[in-house]
């Protein structure tokens, strides 16, 4: 059988990464303004965003748009149908977005046409996809991806591939830290993330404050608060070689940073990370964070996640 990965635009992997690993990306449409964009994960296009700030305070309306139903069924029928017998799909949470409940209904009524058009190919007419709530998001959705490419390339079977994403993705954990608290009091509290009111904004914006946020089994809140970004992200790194001293369930920490990646490892706290990594042989993915996440959480966030069961928030 062969098996095809399918992320969404807001997955924070390395593009060398996905294109390596044959893994295709489901589009999120983004609105800024009066201007209509579409985040495909391309390298190219993700840094423009950041470098020319596409996306400003002064864009009061701005927001991610999801695929319909019907948008992704025909994404799976045109695409991936004949080029694959089975999708597996991993989604951003479903308690932020509409994403994982749309591709779910798209896998269920593509079944009739994606059986004419093997037919038509010349294929096996048994086809289908699986769906799969990361629970988590950003570099949190990249670890699932990661094990998703190193279970199929291991030749695991669909039917141990699944339960295996499912209990990963149980245990994934994403923390975070914004640079300007501005995105999440107006932008994310659309999508029912109400981590910082106005109160909270202007004492932190005042004293340099940023709240911590974490996105564990569907849902996302603060646990933490540091003084500045700089803090923030040495705290981030230093939780994550910790837990890798300690064991992950997959050997892989993914990084997504809103800006210029090539500032992360200057980072304070990243090179104890990176240390900690190389020594017990953890892949450590370090990418831009996508348009759709910057439409949410503002430009200059980090992003730090893993996946381990027991871990202590």
């Amino acid at each position: 059988m062969k098996i095809g990965l399918v992320v969404d635009a807001a997955c924070d992997l390395p593009g060398e990464f996905l294109r390596d690993k044959g893994i295709h990306v489901l589009p999120i449409g983004l609105r800024v303004g009066e201007r209509q964009l579409v985040d495909t994960r391309d390298p190219a296009a993700t840094t423009a965003f950041y470098r020319e700030r596409q996306d400003k305070r002064a864009e009061l309306h701005a927001e991610s748009v999801p695929l319909s139903a019907a948008e992704i069924e025909a994404l799976f029928l045109d695409q991936w149908v004949t080029a694959y017998d089975h999708l597996v799909c991993l989604t951003i949470t479903s308690g932020r977005s509409p994403i994982f409940a749309h591709a779910t209904q798209a896998a269920l009524t593509a079944g009739r046409s994606a059986r004419e058009r093997r037919r038509a190919a010349g294929l096996s007419l048994g086809w289908g996809a699986t769906v799969i709530n990361t629970r988590t998001l950003f570099a949190g959705q990249g670890v699932l991806a990661y094990e998703a490419a190193r279970l199929r390339e291991a030749g695991t079977p669909l039917e141990t591939m699944h339960p295996r994403l499912a209990h990963v993705a149980d245990g994934l954990h994403a923390f975070m830290v914004a640079d300007d608290l501005y995105y999440i009091m107006r932008r994310a509290a659309k999508k029912g993330d109400h981590s910082v009111n106005w109160a909270a904004y202007a004492v932190g914006s005042m004293l340099n404050v940023k709240p911590v946020l974490y996105a564990h089994r569907d849902d996302t809140g603060p646990v933490d608060k540091v003084r500045g970004v700089e803090n923030g992200g040495k705290s981030l790194f230093a939780r994550a070689a910790r837990q890798i001293r300690r064991g992950l369930d997959v050997p892989c920490v993914c990084v997504s940073y809103g800006g210029p990646v090539d500032r992360v490892p200057a980072m304070p706290g990243f090179d104890e990370l990176k240390t900690a990594a190389d020594k017990a042989g953890v892949e450590l993915l370090v990418s831009h964070m996508s348009q759709t996440a910057a439409i949410n959480v503002g430009a200059g966030a980090l992003c730090v996640a893993f996946a381990a069961h027991g871990h202590e928030v």
